[in-house]
């Protein structure tokens, strides 16, 4: 009997240690950019070519030309390089130095791309091609010239970026071209180069549902399939999914610009990675990357935070969970209570309800989850004062904020006093962080004298569980102050800079 409980246990360890829980790690994030779209382009050249012969250089500025150039960086294993029209930046140059690039291929003609950026090339010893025609279905026809149909080809709405960007990355990949066209019909020289080529059995893959390209357009093409979606987001997918791609490193981009991704495409074509759009409004929940999370490795962001957040990558990774940032808004004062009262009769409780209010669009817009303490003047706690602050409290606390902002208007019995300033509570680290980060995106944005952050005992300070900072953002005491706080247009950027001091201050942790 002992002998055969020996055996069992051993049994029972040798498979505890074998067994191995499938738990996977969440992908690791990577962030490819710039200040602007110049310096993305650079930033992703950079991390992804130690050396390239050849260059691609499409206007920053100008969508249609641009959209063919993804096929050819694979082809010549050129990173595509974002240019304004008439200088090469040194910046840009510099990288171009890097790379130790020989030639380069300008996409566009020279009202695109003007000729003093030939010139620059010239002067540093770089050999230039320039690949356009009258128009950008002409220029799609020549690019789509130098790459062939042999591995099929894509038709994608000249009149807008969104399709043709879904399908840049794998026209990189496989060396197909993106030919453009209007919506109703195809123009001649694109239907002159489908026919030219139509012995080569080539099939050829409409972007887009009917709104983008009618079904007359494309009639006269036999071998052709629809890969389209109800919105830019679904013509993503099902482009995503008609291709055999890795998801090992997946690549995110603005599904409201072009410049980023379309110069990730050339990135995303080395790894055969897709580019998934997004927007803010993006569906976390039942996104492509959420049922292939086990099977990332690392998310390549391409554009910098104003682009895509990271609160909204952090969404997009843990499907829209609880672990995304939520930040709680409290428009000081309300209901029964008016606040300050400025020389001209200006409420503080409506100054700082619209702030309050304007500032939660920008933050929402940003990924970040807000809950307002109110909404309106009609309050629904009594008009006792501690029982309204702890209502506010309570709110915040309940919701299991991450952050919790209270929005004010100072006041002094001299109608002298100005400025704005910012409170905290005493041995928060954070909140002392939080408050610094708002303070200065206030000071820099509005010009009014600036009070500094401080500590102070303010029962919200003290009573919520979350990081909490008390805005004084100007004195409505003052009759110049009281004017600007009145004001639609101070009040958009009272709350474009408040909400930017969150923003930084999230994107810092």
């Amino acid at each position: 009997m002992k002998k055969r409980l020996m055996i069992f246990f051993c049994c029972f360890v040798s498979i505890l240690f074998l067994y191995k829980p499938n738990v996977s790690a969440a992908p690791a994030v990577q962030r490819l950019g710039g200040n602007d779209r110049y310096g993305t382009s650079i930033k992703i050249s950079h991390d992804n070519w130690e050396k390239s012969d050849n260059i691609i250089l499409v206007s920053g500025e100008n969508f249609p030309d641009a959209l063919s150039a993804a096929p050819l960086s694979k082809k010549y294993d050129a990173p595509i390089l974002l240019t304004s029209q008439n200088t090469i930046s040194k910046n840009l140059l510099d990288e171009i130095k890097r790379l130790g690039a020989k030639n380069a291929f300008i996409i566009g003609g020279t009202g695109v791309i003007s000729e003093d950026i030939e010139k620059q090339l010239k002067n540093n010893s770089i050999a230039y091609t320039r690949i356009y025609g009258h128009d950008r279905y002409e220029t799609s026809v020549n690019v789509a010239k130098m790459i062939g149909t042999n591995n099929g080809a894509f038709i994608a709405s000249g009149e807008n970026f969104p399709d043709a960007i879904s399908a840049a990355p794998i026209a990189a990949l496989k060396e197909m071209p993106i030919l453009l066209t209007t919506k109703n019909s195809i123009p001649d020289v694109v239907k002159d180069f489908i026919n030219n080529n139509a012995n080569t059995g080539s099939k050829y893959y409409v972007v887009g549902e009917s709104g983008s390209i009618s079904e007359d357009a494309v009639s006269g093409i036999s071998n052709h399939s629809r890969l389209g979606g109800h919105d830019r987001y679904g013509t993503n997918l099902a482009v995503v999914n008609e291709f055999n791609l890795s998801f090992d490193n997946t690549y995110l981009a603005n599904g409201q610009a072009f410049p980023d991704a379309l110069s990730g495409s050339a990135a995303a074509a080395k790894t055969s990675s897709p580019i998934i759009l997004v927007n803010n409004s993006y569906d976390v929940k039942n996104s492509i990357i959420q049922s292939n999370l086990n099977n990332i490795s690392t998310i390549s962001v391409l554009g910098g935070t104003g682009v895509i957040s990271d609160t909204l990558v952090q969404k997009i990774i843990n499907g829209g969970s609880s672990s995304s940032i939520k930040v709680c808004l409290d428009p000081g004062h309300g209901g029964y209570d008016p606040g300050a009262i400025g020389p001209t009769g200006v409420q503080e409780k409506n100054v700082t309800l619209a702030i309050a209010l304007k500032t939660g669009e920008i933050l929402k817009k940003n990924g970040i989850d807000v809950v307002y303490t109110r909404t309106s003047d009609k309050v629904s706690w009594p008009s006792v004062e501690i029982q309204d602050l702890q209502k506010r409290c309570d709110i915040a606390n309940s919701e299991n904020v991450d952050y919790f902002v209270s929005i004010h208007n100072n006041s002094f019995e001299s109608s002298s006093a100005n400025g704005q300033e910012t409170y905290y509570a005493s041995g928060s680290a954070t909140g002392k962080k939080l408050a610094e980060s708002i303070q200065r995106e206030i000071t820099k944005a509005t010009n009014l004298y600036n009070r500094g952050i401080k500590t102070a005992d303010f029962y919200v300070l003290l009573h919520t569980n979350a990081p909490a900072v008390l805005v004084e953002d100007g004195f409505i005491s003052n009759p110049n102050e009281e004017k600007l706080l009145n004001s639609d247009s101070f009040q958009n950027t009272l709350a474009q800079a408040i909400a930017t001091g969150i923003i930084k201050f999230v994107n810092a942790q």
